[in-house]
């Protein structure tokens, strides 16, 4: 039911209770029935917030796990600032000897990766180096030809 449905119901049941008359709050009559509550809640709302009332929370960082929790904290800012006061490590130049094969550079998994760092233009580029490390290959290749070469690498 939504809000307005369930209090149109309340109201019809209220209204057959209380002898079919709309109910009305009275304000003051309910003032003077209840006067120490009505004191205590205006009391209540003269006072200033207390600060105390944030203890819990340090209640809870000065437990075990809260000391746990603060020395990692810790760790971690101090493992940041020593890491960024040196610096990052400069960049060498990959060794011709670990350079990928033209097979592991058209793996899918170097060309999704190429595709990511730059689209189309970063794949062709990947593929032209392979090439370029590949070198020229025949268009086709003769059985005989397969064969002869299969024999004289085994």
């Amino acid at each position: 039911m939504s809000e307005h449905k369930d209090e149109k119901w309340l109201d019809e049941h209220l209204q057959r209770a209380v002898n079919g008359a709309t109910p009305v709050f009275d304000a003051q009559a309910w003032k003077q029935k209840y006067a120490s509550e009505y004191e205590a809640l205006l009391a209540r709302g003269k006072q200033p917030v207390r600060w105390g009332t944030l203890r819990p929370t340090i209640r809870i960082l000065s437990g075990p796990f809260g000391k746990i929790a603060i020395a990692a904290t810790v760790v971690v800012a101090a493992g940041v600032l020593f890491v960024g006061r040196f610096g990052p490590t400069p960049v060498q130049p990959v060794p011709a000897s670990t350079q990928p094969s033209p097979a592991q550079m058209v793996s899918m998994i170097s060309l999704s990766a190429a595709f990511r760092r730059g689209g189309i233009d970063e794949l062709d580029r990947q593929c032209d180096r392979a090439l370029e490390r590949l070198g020229p290959r025949p268009n086709s290749i003769s059985v005989q030809e397969l064969l002869k070469d299969i024999n004289s690498k085994g």
